[in-house]
């Protein structure tokens, strides 16, 4: 049998490597995927497979964010933009760009014939659970994390997400989830539920960068500079305050890039300011996944420090494996889900992100001496890979495509007992 796979994403495919690396290798095992998503990026759209259709959906409130970007004085802009961001408006925007999506791929099933619809985060899910009920779709979930703590989000946000999916999860056939300390937190709420681990680990690079030389080059640093990396949202809880105060306690030659965007980078840049620290701390513009890791690599160490209350944080080493396949070591927080990875393969040094000190001493420590750290990453980067995680996608499918073979031949099985009961009548 052939499986039909409709994957629905709340964003642009652009911003998702998870989606793009699944939705191939799904379909280099035979299988269709088509990938219903937001269409708000005006750059191409990256060129998956040919078994991979995307279906994307334009955003309005995304194309007014757009026009204020281009055309709008900058305090009429900062005015609307504290409108928007307030709870309540949050709240009830997100909720009608959500169901106007959903009307959406509704009305696209109407006229095709899907046999899985994967879930990729927790604001589609609804429209899985509709599917399964309406179309007999078998549901996959694929939250990418446990629970709706993500920095950006206010507690309101967090507290509507989580009663809106509990009772949704009963619908769910199949839940992916990052590594085994989510499947625990998932296992023990629902213990019948059928799960699978696939790590969220990109695919790793042909080669390594002879010369480290494109930071460098960039911010037109010397030779004998170290760059420390930062990458992700600028967003509370994580750890950049205090990664940069311990600048401060690093010789000259050591510099950071924080490469990313986020609600707090005037907050940084103003923090950067009042500690004299320009001349040490670079922003870089935010990148698309499939850029980041060729940049990541010219890096000499990266760093990952998050709140020690953010439950997702905690749990998902999820830029622990950017550096390790970008062939860089890490400073981290002392958390499970990055202490599992860290501590175990050697990758670098884990550290209490509150303690300053204690996080320039880590940093110093690593790059005087990279060589252990830089050979422990290495190791992680050949076990932990792309290629093995991919594996039991694919394995999940099977049985999934096995499972829908057999729910078929048992029901033309019953249709062909009824069918010939009035042959038996008449007889």
């Amino acid at each position: 049998m052939i499986l039909r796979v409709l994957m629905v994403l709340m964003r642009d495919i652009h911003y998702d490597s998870r989606v793009q690396r699944e939705a191939v290798a799904l379909a280099k095992e035979g299988w269709y995927v088509d990938i219903a998503c937001f269409h708000t990026s005006t750059e191409p759209p990256p060129e998956l497979h040919e078994r991979v259709r995307l279906l994307r959906f334009p955003v309005r409130i995304k194309r007014v964010k757009r026009y204020l970007e281009k055309n709008v004085d900058r305090k009429v802009k900062e005015g609307v933009y504290r409108i928007v961001r307030n709870p309540v408006v949050k709240l009830a925007k997100d909720a009608v760009i959500q169901r106007n999506f959903a009307l959406r791929v509704w009305e696209l099933c109407e006229n095709a014939s899907y046999d899985v619809v994967h879930c990729h985060d927790y604001h589609t899910l609804g429209i899985g659970v509709y599917l399964k009920r309406k179309k007999d779709m078998s549901l996959v979930y694929d939250p990418h994390e446990r629970f709706s703590e993500m920095n950006e989000k206010n507690r309101w946000e967090r507290i509507m997400d989580d009663r809106r999916k509990s009772w949704k999860m009963e619908w769910v056939d199949h839940l992916i989830t990052a590594n085994e300390l989510l499947q625990q937190e998932f296992q023990s709420l629902y213990p019948d539920l059928s799960i699978t681990v696939i790590r969220n680990i990109p695919e790793s690079l042909s080669e390594l960068p002879l010369e480290k030389n494109y930071f460098h080059q960039t911010f037109g640093l010397s030779s004998n500079d170290q760059v420390v990396l930062y990458q992700g949202g600028f967003f509370p809880n994580s750890g950049l305050e205090e990664l940069v105060s311990s600048i401060s306690y690093l010789p000259e030659h050591c510099k950071l890039v924080l490469l990313g965007f986020g609600t707090w980078e005037n907050r940084l840049k103003q923090l950067v300011k009042q500690k004299g620290l320009d001349h040490r701390v670079f922003f870089h513009q935010p990148l698309w996944p499939r850029e980041l890791l060729r940049v990541t690599a010219h890096a000499d160490l990266g760093v990952v420090l998050s709140s020690h209350t953010d439950r997702t944080s905690r749990l998902t080493p999820h830029k622990v494996f950017e550096y390790i396949q970008a062939g860089i070591p890490v400073v981290a927080s002392d958390q499970p889900g990055k202490a599992i990875v860290v501590g175990t393969y050697q990758t670098g040094k884990l550290v209490d992100s509150r303690n300053v000190k204690e996080v320039a001493g880590a940093i110093q420590e690593v790059l005087a001496d990279p060589d252990p750290w830089l050979i422990g990453t290495h190791k992680a980067r050949k076990r932990l890979c792309w290629e093995k995680e991919q594996e039991r996608l694919t394995r999940l499918y099977q049985q999934i495509d096995l499972a829908r073979s057999e729910k078929k031949a048992e029901k033309r099985k019953q249709e062909d007992v009824v069918s010939i009961q009035p042959h038996l009548r008449q007889l």
